[in-house]
C-alpha cells in the first residue's frame, strides 16, 4: 500500500487487530508482574550495552519519523506530523544520552555533569509522552493537501525539534538538583517518571475510549504507549541502573521504538509494488534496530546463559526483518548480528574472527538456519501481500457492483418517470377521441388501446417500484386490513384479464374475519399480480384458485392455477428480476418478469413471506404468501361527512401548466369539453402572466420545468391575494410519499401521478375536494 493511500483513508482495526492488541497488551502486563519480584536484582553492569539499546532506539526512531512525515506530506494529517516530532526528538534525545552517559563512548558525559544524563532521560521519557498524548488530541484533525505548505511546515516542525532537543540538552548540563545517587533514582526523578506513566496512561485510555478513532494506526500507537507504560514501571520498581529491572525496562524500550515502525513497513510492503525510498531506508534501518535489540536481549541474558547459544536471540531479528522488509533486510539483519555476536561471544580476538572447526560449524548452521527463516518468511511475506492485493481488489470491486446497481436504480426511476410523461396527453387525446366518435368498430379500438395504455403504466409502476425497493424507499402506509377487503380489490384489478383468458375464477374467503397490518394498496397489488400471473400462464379456460386461511399466528393467502407449472429445480428463479421461465408460452412475453419479483419483496416489508410450489411442467403452480395475523379492531370512530361536491354543471377557471406541450393542449382540450374556461402554459413564467390575467379557480401544474418549478410557481401564486383561494393540483410523473409531502408544503390542495385518473382530473376541476 503507498503511503498516500495509507496516510489519507482512516481504515478501521479488524476483529483480529483489537484481538492482537489485547493479547499483546496482556503479554506486557504479564512480563512485568513477573519481573518486578527481581526488579532490584542486580543485573550486568557493562556500560557498553546503552551503546546496543542506543543505537537500536535512534535507528527505530529515525526510521518511523522518516516514513510519519511522508505520511504527512501526502495526507496533511496533523497527529501524524506530532508523532514525527516525536520520534525525531526520541532518535536526538537517544544519541545525547549515549554520549553523556558515562562509559558508553566516553569514560566520562561528553558535557555536563554526572546527572546531565539522568535529566536528559527523564526529558526524553517525558517529552516523548506529552508529544503522543498530543497526536492522540489532533487525531482526527486534517489540513488541505497542499503539497508546498506542507513541505514547509514539516521541515519547520522538524527543525523546531532539533532546536528544542538542543535547548533541552542544555538546560540538562546546567541542572543541579540531583536525577541519581550513585547508581540510584532519586525521589525526584521517580516522581518525573510516574508522570510520563501517567501521560502515557492518559493517551492510552482516550484511544480506547475512542475506539482507536476507527483508525488501526492509535491501535498500534496503542501499543506503543502500553510497552511505554512497562518499561517506565519496570525502571521506577528498579530504582537504579544495571539492575534486572533497568534491563527489563530498556528492553521493552527498545521493542516499543520498533513496533510503530514495524506496523507501518509492514502497510507500505505490497508484493505487486516496490517500497518507496523512505519505507526502504526505513526497512533496512528496522533491521539493524531490530537486531540491536535481540543483541541487547542477548546480552543482558549473560548471567545465566553465560557464552553458551549466542545467536539464540537473532533468529526472531531475522524473521521480523524479512517479514517487513523482505529478503534484503533479513539479510542485513542476519549478517550484522553474526558479527556483533561473533566479537562479543566467539573470537578470542579483537574483531571478528573464526578459528577451529566448533567456529565454522557454528557459522555454517546459524547460516543454514537464517536461510530457512528467510525462504520461509519470504514466502509468507509474498502469500501476505498477495492476500492484501486480493482483498483490496475484492473490495474495489464489490464498490464498484454497489455503484453499478445504484446506477441501475438511479436509471430505472428517471426511466419510469420520464415514461410516465407521455402517458399522460395519450390517456387524455384517446378520450378526446372517443367522445368525437360513434362508430363501434372505432370504439373497440379506443377500448384496446385504453387496455395497452393501462398495460403500460402497471409496467411502468412495476420498473418505478424496482428501483424503490432497490434503495430501500418504497413507502409503506400500515393500517389494520381485513384480508377479505384485500383479495376483494385484488379480484377487481385481475379480472378483465382472467375473463379475457376465458379462466374460471373460484374464490373461497376466510369463514371468519381475518385481519393484517399493511398497506392496503401494495398487499391488493401482491395479490393482483399473483392473480394476473396465474391468468398468464395458464393456458386458455384454465381454472385459478383464490383462497385465505388462518394458520398458526399467520394468514395465509394462496393462489393456485391449473397451467404451465414450474420445474422444481427452477422455483426460486421465479422470484428473480426479469425472469421469464417459460418463453415459448404465448402469454410469457407479456410483462418484464418483475411482478413476483415485487411480489415477494412487498410480502417482506410486511414481515411476511411468498413461497412457489409445483409438482413440475405442466402441473400447475401455487404462490402462498404468508402474513402475520393482527387482531380484530376495536370501535371506529364515525367518519368526518363527505364535504357536498360543486356541481359539475359549473364553470371553472382552470390553468394548465406542463412543458410537455402535448400533455398541456390534451388537457385543456379535455376540460373545455367538461365546459370549463381553460388556458394552457408551458413554462412557469409565461403561466404567473396568465394567471394574473386568468384568475384560475383551479390550477393544474407540473413539477418538473425548466427554468422555473411547479413548486416555485405554486409559492408565487399563493403569495397573490386571489391565489390564496385558487386550488392548486400537482400533476407530476413522481408520487412517492416524499414527493406528495414536498407538494403539500409547496401549497397544494391535491397530488395527481401521470397519467392521472380522468375522473378525478374532472372533479377537481369541477371543485371536488378529490
Amino acid at each position: 500500500m503507498a503511503p498516500d493511500v495509507l496516510g489519507a483513508e482512516h481504515r478501521s482495526p479488524s476483529p483480529a487487530q483489537l484481538r492482537s492488541f489485547a493479547l499483546l497488551s496482556i503479554l506486557y502486563a504479564a512480563v512485568t508482574v513477573a519481573v518486578i519480584p527481581w526488579a532490584s536484582e542486580p543485573g550486568p553492569a557493562d556500560p557498553n550495552i546503552v551503546v546496543v539499546y542506543g543505537i537500536g532506539i535512534l535507528v527505530a526512531d529515525l526510521c518511523t519519523a522518516a516514513l510519519l512525515g511522508a505520511l504527512y506530506h501526502d495526507s496533511g494529517r496533523s497527529a501524524f506530523l506530532i508523532l514525527t516530532c516525536a520520534y525525531l526528538y526520541g532518535a536526538l534525545m537517544a544519541a545525547a544520552h549515549m554520549v553523556t552517559f558515562p562509559g558508553a563512548w566516553y569514560e566520562q558525559s561528553l558535557f555536563g555533569g554526572p546527572q546531565t544524563v539522568a535529566w536528559l532521560f527523564l526529558a526524553w521519557r517525558l517529552g516523548a509522552a506529552l508529544l503522543f498524548f498530543a497526536a492522540v488530541l489532533q487525531a482526527a484533525r486534517t489540513v488541505p493537501p497542499h503539497e508546498a505548505r506542507l513541505g514547509l511546515r514539516l521541515f519547520a516542525a522538524c527543525l523546531l525539534t532539533v532546536a528544542a532537543a538542543v535547548v533541552i540538552a542544555s538546560i540538562s548540563a546546567r541542572f543541579k538538583i540531583n536525577g541519581l545517587s550513585g547508581e540510584r533514582f532519586t525521589e525526584v526523578a521517580t516522581v518525573v517518571q510516574w508522570l510520563a506513566v501517567a501521560v502515557s496512561v492518559g493517551a492510552l485510555a482516550l484511544i480506547w475510549r475512542r475506539r482507536a478513532f476507527n483508525d488501526v494506526l492509535y491501535l498500534w500507537l496503542g501499543l506503543v504507549l502500553v510497552a511505554s507504560i512497562a518499561d517506565l514501571t519496570l525502571s521506577n520498581l528498579a530504582g537504579g541502573r544495571f539492575t534486572v529491572g533497568w534491563h527489563a525496562s530498556r528492553a521493552n524500550f527498545v521493542v516499543s521504538a520498533c513496533l510503530l515502525l514495524a506496523f507501518l513497513l509492514g502497510d507500505l510492503a505490497t508484493e505487486e509494488r516496490r517500497l518507496t525510498r523512505p519505507s526502504l531506508f526505513a526497512a533496512y534501518g528496522g533491521a539493524v534496530a531490530v537486531t540491536l535489540a535481540a543483541v541487547f536481549l542477548r546480552w543482558f541474558l549473560d548471567p545465566w546463559l553465560g557464552d553458551g547459544v549466542p545467536y539464540i536471540t537473532l533468529y526472531g531479528a531475522v524473521a521480523i526483518s524479512v517479514w517487513f522488509g523482505g529478503l534484503g533486510p533479513a539479510v542485513l539483519a542476519m549478517v550484522l548480528g553474526y558479527a556483533i555476536v561473533n566479537v562479543r561471544y566467539i573470537s578470542a580476538e579483537p574483531g571478528i574472527s573464526i578459528t577451529g572447526p566448533a567456529d565454522h560449524l557454528a557459522l555454517i548452521l546459524f547460516t543454514l538456519s537464517c536461510a530457512l527463516i528467510i525462504v520461509l518468511g519470504e514466502a509468507m511475506r509474498r502469500a501476505r501481500d498477495r492476500y492484501r492485493v486480493s482483498e483490496a481488489e475484492v473490495k474495489a470491486r464489490a464498490a464498484e457492483l454497489q455503484r453499478a446497481d445504484e446506477n441501475k436504480s438511479r436509471f430505472l426511476a428517471v426511466l419510469s418517470h420520464e415514461l410516465r410523461n407521455p402517458l399522460a396527453p395519450l390517456r387524455t387525446g384517446l378520450w378526446l377521441l372517443r367522445q368525437r366518435s360513434a362508430d363501434t368498430a372505432a370504439k373497440e379500438t379506443h377500448d384496446m388501446m385504453e387496455r395497452q395504455i393501462a398495460q403500460l403504466a402497471r409496467l411502468i409502476d412495476d420498473l418505478l417500484d424496482v428501483s424503490r425497493i432497490d434503495r430501500g424507499k418504497l413507502e409503506l402506509r400500515a393500517e389494520h386490513l381485513p384480508i377479505a377487503t384485500v383479495m376483494q380489490t385484488a379480484i377487481d384489478t385481475a379480472k378483465p384479464n382472467i375473463d379475457a383468458q376465458g379462466h374460471e375464477l373460484v374464490v373461497q374467503m376466510p369463514p371468519q374475519p381475518l385481519y393484517v397490518e399493511g398497506d392496503m394498496m401494495r398487499l391488493a397489488q401482491v395479490v393482483s399480480n399473483l392473480l394476473n400471473n396465474a391468468a398468464k400462464f395458464t393456458p386458455p379456460n384454465g381454472r385459478i384458485e383464490l383462497g385465505a386461511r388462518a394458520d398458526a399466528g399467520n394468514v395465509l393467502v394462496r393462489v393456485a392455477d391449473n397451467g404451465i407449472g414450474i420445474a422444481p429445480e427452477r422455483l426460486q428463479e421465479v422470484f428473480e428480476m426479469f425472469v421469464q421461465l417459460d418463453a415459448r408460452h404465448k402469454g410469457s412475453g407479456g410483462g418484464l418478469g418483475l411482478g413476483l419479483t415485487l411480489a415477494r419483496s412487498i410480502a417482506r416489508r410486511h414481515g411476511g413471506e411468498l413461497e412457489a410450489r409445483s409438482a413440475g411442467t405442466g402441473k400447475g403452480a401455487e404462490f402462498i404468501m404468508r402474513l402475520p395475523r393482527a387482531g380484530a379492531p376495536g370501535v371506529k370512530a364515525p367518519e368526518k361527512a363527505v364535504e357536498p361536491a360543486k356541481p359539475a354543471s359549473e364553470r371553472s377557471r382552470v390553468l394548465v401548466v406542463d412543458d410537455n406541450v402535448d400533455a398541456a393542449q390534451t388537457l385543456a382540450a379535455y376540460l373545455r369539453l367538461l365546459g370549463h374556461r381553460v388556458e394552457s402554459a408551458v413554462d412557469g413564467e409565461a403561466a404567473l402572466r396568465i394567471a394574473e390575467v386568468l384568475r384560475p379557480d383551479v390550477a393544474f401544474i407540473d413539477l418538473n420545468m425548466p427554468r422555473m418549478d411547479g413548486v416555485e410557481v405554486a409559492r408565487r401564486l399563493r403569495v397573490t391575494p386571489w391565489g390564496r383561494s385558487a386550488r392548486l393540483v400537482a400533476l407530476t410523473g413522481m408520487g412517492q410519499q416524499s414527493d406528495i409531502l414536498r407538494t403539500r408544503d409547496a401549497g397544494f390542495d391535491a397530488h395527481l401521478t401521470k397519467p392521472a385518473d380522468l375522473d378525478r382530473v374532472s372533479r377537481l376541476a369541477a371543485g371536488h375536494t378529490s
